[in-house]
């Protein structure tokens, strides 16, 4: 079979979406099938890289400026155009939010249904915190959409409560996420701080974070990442005097991930509303053997952070709670290494990347032709 992935940015860049497609298309790779992967770059002309054992499989277009975290791509329709004509793919898989990906198919539609393509989209997540933005393209993310043969998304809750997906709700095909747990099956050790990784962004809630922190003296902290609120959580660390205690670490190679979780206390999450569908870093640290401390949010991160089994939890934006449940990791080891393994065992049974390619092939394999919105068959892995 042959896919054309259509999304946003792709590693080295970093975020959930970005690690998601990478996800999918090695493991659609692994699984012998042909893939492509189209994309926004990091410079004004358009580049072609290599997907492991695909040369010249990855293009990376060029971005002309950035807008509101969107990559604005001149010739994005173009480009599809060309690509669909080229490579004649069976499957379109759109991944959103994208608006501007959404009206690339529009344009590129009628080449599409001259190569028998049909269109898949993969809703990661409803536009929550850019409210304008998002009633200005949300008629034509729904004429997409509605344009659509399949549309998947990565958690029941997200299923269940996605205000964008409502018109189409019975027809959305659950498949969660699955990784390579391969780079994280070393040892835990569990005797190092709280790690968090992820975006430094107001929804991730890292002023929640050291809050609880700054009331815990006995606990350390490493966070992991960068973002437009890097320099005011510096300032926070250096006023309330937590420079012993707490890191910036910026950003970090993927491949020294696997140590800083295996060293880790617990991974913690501390999201603050449901911008946070899922939280892939969440697999990643299930994987590794690592508890997860996180907010108890009505997302795919509660399939997840399971209290009592793989997490402690609690109340978006409660610090106090917060506090109280990273101190209870620090006073029971045992029950912390019980909860990392139960989290590895889950990520072993339901979240690898091989099952994840085989649940999309079969839903692939489902899909009307081009136009044609059949009925996807819904999985939770």
């Amino acid at each position: 079979m042959r896919i054309l992935h259509l999304g946003k940015y792709y590693a080295p860049a970093k975020g959930g979406m970005e690690t998601a497609l990478r996800h999918m298309a090695e493991g659609l790779l692994a699984a012998g099938c042909d893939v492509r992967v189209l994309v926004a770059g990091d410079r004004a002309d358009t580049v072609r890289d290599d997907l492991p054992g695909a040369p010249g499989a990855l293009v990376r277009a060029g971005v002309a400026w950035t807008w509101n975290s969107q990559p604005v791509i001149l010739d994005l329709a173009g480009l599809l155009r060309r690509e669909i004509r080229a490579f004649r793919p069976d499957v379109v898989h759109l991944h959103t939010p994208n608006p501007l990906a959404c009206w690339a198919w529009l344009r590129a539609r009628d080449e599409a249904r001259r190569s028998g393509t049909s269109l898949a989209v993969w809703h990661h997540s409803d536009i929550v915190r850019q409210r304008f933005t998002g009633r200005l393209v949300r008629p034509l993310v729904r004429t997409c959409l509605d344009d659509a043969s399949g549309i998947c998304v990565s958690s029941e809750s997200l299923r269940r409560t996605s205000v964008e997906l409502k018109p189409w709700r019975d027809q959305v095909a659950v498949i969660p996420f699955g990784i390579d747990a391969a780079p994280f099956a070393g040892e835990p050790r569990g005797d190092g701080p709280f790690l968090f990784v992820g975006r430094l962004v107001p929804y991730k809630g890292l002023g929640v974070l050291l809050d609880a922190v700054a009331d815990l003296p006995t606990a350390s902290l490493d966070i992991v990442g960068t973002g437009p609120l890097a320099e005011e959580l510096a300032g926070v660390i250096r006023s309330r005097r937590m420079g012993d205690r707490v890191r910036l670490r910026g950003e970090v190679p993927d491949t020294e991930l696997p140590e800083l979780l295996a060293a880790s206390r617990a991974l913690v999450l501390p999201s603050r509303d449901r911008s946070e569908t899922f939280g892939l870093i969440l697999l990643e640290a299930m994987a590794a053997g690592v508890p997860l401390v996180a907010s108890d949010l009505p997302t795919g991160v509660r399939e997840l952070a399971r209290p009592g089994e793989t997490a402690w939890v609690a109340p978006p934006g409660d610090a106090a709670a917060l506090r109280s449940a990273l101190a209870a990791v620090l006073s029971d080891p045992a029950e912390a290494r019980r909860r990392g393994g139960n989290g590895r065992a889950l990520v072993e049974a339901h979240y690898g990347r091989q099952r994840l390619a085989g649940d999309l092939l079969d839903w692939y394999g489902g899909l009307g032709g081009p136009g044609d919105a059949g009925t996807p068959t819904s999985t939770t892995g």
